[in-house]
């Protein structure tokens, strides 16, 4: 049988005071107003009866719910949905929030209908996070406090996205680094993050006396995109394998999905990787990265990180409405993660 639950007015029957000064030691408002020995009895009070405040009364009272809404565009669906939700709710639980997930399953309308249904339910503050890194010229409607996570607006909205400019640095130091002197890239333009990579990579590589081939691809960063592309980079025009010296000996692949299609075309034509081509991805698809054969060495998208940053910033906007949004978005870096599939160039070819 359920046990009653146990009221305000209990506690201040058994410690023998008011209604109102039970509440005032139950939220912290007893200096100045309450005796010391008073409020030590309110407290023993409640502990004896277990109370437990009620958070819907508390709430309405502070004009707050500690709760916060998450909606993404088809975050959920995609291989790094976990890592991203992970930090978001971690973020939230470690400053005693709870976070609520909608995903729009690609669909603006599901998008609009979400924001408002959580406006409703009187949420405290929104993100609203992409699946891919995206440019919105105008940032999801609200009358809430708003944090964009992956993508960014021209308006005034607070947003963490990956560093791009510093992944491609970070690769192409990597490769050069290595001893590469003839490196390649496989891009695709559409779209910022493969801009910003392509542009860093070529810049940072030339930075280290190598001029790039950097090779771009119209279709979508997948694995067949990339196949086909190394298999242009690595064939002669009638599908030889070029002489060594007339190849690469390092590509990067814009994600992780292009750079597995390098590594199966090299496998298809009889090099041997990483000592007669090395591979760098983009990403750390870890079910992909971590299985290929060789192991993918790669730099790590900060999906987790991006979740963390995001809600943090949501929750110190909350503390202090007065906050300044940066001119510019909050850039995570990517950390090159090493596994087999990299290594120093043929001392000879």
């Amino acid at each position: 049988m359920n046990r009653p639950r146990v009221r305000l007015l209990d506690v201040a029957m058994r410690a023998g005071v008011s209604p109102a000064a039970a509440s005032m030691a139950l939220n912290g408002r007893s200096a100045g107003n309450l005796a010391p020995t008073t409020r030590d009895r309110i407290l023993a009070a409640a502990a004896e009866l277990d109370y437990t405040p009620d958070s819907v009364a508390q709430s309405l009272r502070r004009r707050k719910t500690n709760v916060l809404g998450l909606v993404t565009d088809a975050i959920a669906s995609s291989p790094f949905a976990g890592r991203l939700l992970a930090g978001a709710m971690e973020s939230a639980r470690s400053r005693s929030y709870v976070l609520v997930i909608v995903d729009a399953n690609r669909e603006p309308d599901n998008e609009v209908i979400a924001i408002r249904e959580l406006t409703r339910r009187r949420v405290d503050g929104l993100v609203y996070a992409t699946m891919g890194l995206q440019h919105l010229p105008v940032a999801p409607h609200t009358s809430l406090p708003l944090v964009l996570a992956n993508c960014w607006s021209d308006q005034p909205v607070p947003a963490v996205i990956p560093d791009d400019d510093r992944a491609g640095d970070t690769a192409a130091a990597y490769l050069t680094g290595l001893g590469h002197q003839r490196v390649a890239m496989i891009t695709g333009l559409v779209g910022s993050a493969g801009q910003r990579r392509t542009r860093a990579f070529t810049e940072r590589s030339r930075d280290a006396g190598v001029d790039p081939l950097v090779h771009v691809i119209d279709a979508d960063w997948s694995v067949t995109a990339g196949y086909h592309a190394a298999w242009t980079l690595l064939t002669d025009d009638t599908g030889a394998p070029r002489p060594a010296a007339q190849r690469p000996t390092a590509v990067w692949g814009v994600n992780d999905r292009v750079a597995t299609g390098v590594v199966l075309a090299a496998l298809r034509l009889g090099l041997e990787i990483p000592r007669d081509l090395s591979v760098l991805g983009m990403d750390d698809q870890e079910e992909l990265a971590d299985c290929l054969v060789p192991a993918l060495t790669t730099l790590a998208l900060p999906h987790r990180e991006l979740g963390e940053a995001a809600v943090s910033r949501l929750l110190d906007l909350l503390d202090n409405s007065g906050l300044p949004v940066p001119a510019d978005p909050q850039r995570l870096e990517c950390p090159l993660v090493e596994r087999a599939s990299t290594a120093p160039p043929p001392s000879a070819g």
